[in-house]
C-alpha cells in the first residue's frame, strides 16, 4: 500500500493543520521537500500556464494532468495532492480520473462543480453545474477508488455565483455523499470561513490565493479550525515574475550579473535533484565484488 496515502490521511486526522505549498513541476515538488514540507499540492493552473503556456480555461487534458502528476508523485517522497478540475466530464470521467490519478501515486484529488471546460475559481463569469450533477460525481469518485486511503476532496465555487449559504449546502452534501475534505473557494471573510467550519461536519480546506485571500497566517487559519492549507500558486506567480526580471536585464544589460546573487548555485541545484545520492548508488552497484 502506497505510504503517501497513508501519511496523508494521518497528518489530516491530527490536531496542527496540514500545509501543502503548490508547485508546477517536479523540480518545485523536489523544492518544497526539502525546504522541510511534508506536503505538497500540484496547480492546475500552473500546469496550464507551463505546459501549454495558456491561462487556466479547461484547455488541459486529464492525460496532460496525469502525466505531469506522475511525474511530481515519483520525485518525492512526500504526499502529493492534485487539482482534477471537474472531473474532466460525466461520472464515468470522474471514476477513470480518479482511477489515474491513484494509478499515478497522488494522494488526494480535488473535484470541483463548475460545468466542462472549466475556469480559473478567480476569473468572472464561472458557470456550475447542478448540485445533483456535482454530488453524482463526488459519488463516483469515492466508489472509483480502489483505496480510502486515496482521498476526495470536494470542491465548490458557489459562494462567488450562487451565494454563501448555497456553498455551504453544496460542502455539507458532498462530505455526505463520502468526500474525506469540503474545499469552499474564495470565502469573503473570517466570520464567513468561521460559519464554514461551523456547518458542514468535514475536515475543511481552504485555498490562500495572495492577490485573492486575506492576509491570513497559518497559525490562524488553524484557530479558525482549517485541517488543510494550500498555496497554489506562490511559487508559480513568483517564478513568472522572477524570470520575466531576469530576462528584461539580460535583453538591456546583456548579462546576468544582477541576478548572480540569487540563483542558486549549480551545485545546490544538482543537490536537490539528488545527484550526490545517484552517484553514490551508481559507485556502489558498479564496485568490484571482492
Amino acid at each position: 500500500m502506497n505510504n503517501k496515502k497513508l501519511t496523508l490521511a494521518n497528518l489530516l486526522r491530527n490536531q496542527k493543520i496540514v500545509v501543502a505549498p503548490g508547485c508546477h513541476d517536479a523540480l518545485g515538488a523536489k523544492i518544497i521537500e526539502t525546504a522541510g514540507f511534508n506536503v505538497v499540492y500540484m496547480t492546475g493552473n500552473g500546469v496550464s500556464a507551463s505546459s501549454i503556456g495558456k491561462p487556466d480555461i479547461g484547455l488541459v487534458s486529464m492525460s496532460e494532468m496525469i502525466v505531469r502528476a506522475r511525474g511530481i508523485a515519483s520525485a518525492v517522497n512526500i504526499p502529493v495532492i492534485c487539482d482534477a478540475d471537474t472531473g474532466y466530464g460525466n461520472i464515468n470521467n470522474v471514476m477513470r480520473t480518479v482511477k489515474e490519478y491513484e494509478a499515478a501515486g497522488v494522494s488526494a484529488i480535488h473535484i470541483e462543480d463548475q460545468i466542462t471546460p472549466k475556469m480559473c475559481g478567480a476569473m468572472a463569469g464561472l458557470k456550475l453545474v447542478s448540485t445533483e450533477e456535482y454530488i453524482a460525481k463526488i459519488k463516483a469518485a469515492t466508489v472509483a477508488r480502489n483505496s480510502a486511503d486515496f482521498l476526495i476532496i470536494a470542491r465548490t465555487d458557489a459562494r462567488a455565483v450562487l451565494g454563501f449559504d448555497e456553498a455551504i449546502r453544496r460542502g455539507q452534501l458532498a462530505f455526505e455523499a463520502g468526500a474525506d475534505v469540503v474545499y469552499i473557494e474564495l470565502l469573503e471573510s473570517v466570520d464567513e470561513m468561521k460559519q464554514a467550519i461551523k456547518n458542514i461536519n468535514a475536515p475543511m480546506m481552504f485555498d490562500m490565493l495572495e492577490n485573492f485571500s486575506m492576509p491570513l497566517d497559518i497559525d490562524t487559519l488553524e484557530k479558525i479550525g482549517y485541517k488543510l492549507v494550500i498555496f497554489p500558486m506562490s511559487s508559480t506567480l513568483l517564478y513568472a515574475k522572477t524570470t520575466l526580471k531576469l530576462m528584461n536585464s539580460l535583453k538591456k544589460n546583456g548579462n546576468t550579473v544582477e541576478f548572480l546573487a540569487d540563483m542558486m548555485t549549480l551545485h545546490e541545484y544538482e543537490s536537490i535533484l539528488g545527484l550526490d545520492e545517484i552517484r553514490e548508488r551508481e559507485k556502489k552497484l558498479t564496485s568490484s565484488i571482492d
